[in-house]
């Protein structure tokens, strides 16, 4: 209980370098796609592929999802809890911040935000 509300409580910080930084960062062809709701936020804290991309998409995203990770284990490390929980409580605040439309792996399958019947990942409070 303690390291989840330690690990939550760097959550906005690592959020805004590993989910909205890197969106400045992204290419259109990136943008476009999320749009599109051909990638997403998934539950563990990294991007993924719901449908089909180009190769240059799927090449920036392996990127983002690499920079994400360096930024979870610096974080997990800092705070002595996993990266993993570290991931999972950034995908948490990922998804609630979603517009409507956009895409989302909420564990088994993937969902659209503002849809009448949201599912919620489990691992979110």
């Amino acid at each position: 209980m303690i390291a989840a509300a330690r690990t939550l409580g760097v959550v906005t910080a690592m959020f805004m370098l590993a989910a909205g930084g890197s969106a400045q960062a992204q290419s259109a062809a990136v943008q476009a796609a999320m749009a599109a709701g051909q990638i997403g936020e998934r539950i563990d804290g990294y991007l993924g592929v719901r449908g089909a991309v180009s190769d240059q998409v799927r090449a920036e995203l392996e990127q983002i999802n690499i920079k994400r990770r360096a930024l979870y284990t610096q974080r997990a490390q800092q705070r002595g809890v996993s990266v993993e929980a570290v991931a999972a409580a950034t995908a948490c605040q990922a998804i609630q911040r979603l517009k409507a439309g956009e895409t989302y792996y909420a564990g088994g399958s993937w969902a659209v935000r503002g849809t009448e019947v949201e599912p919620k990942p489990g691992n979110c409070p």
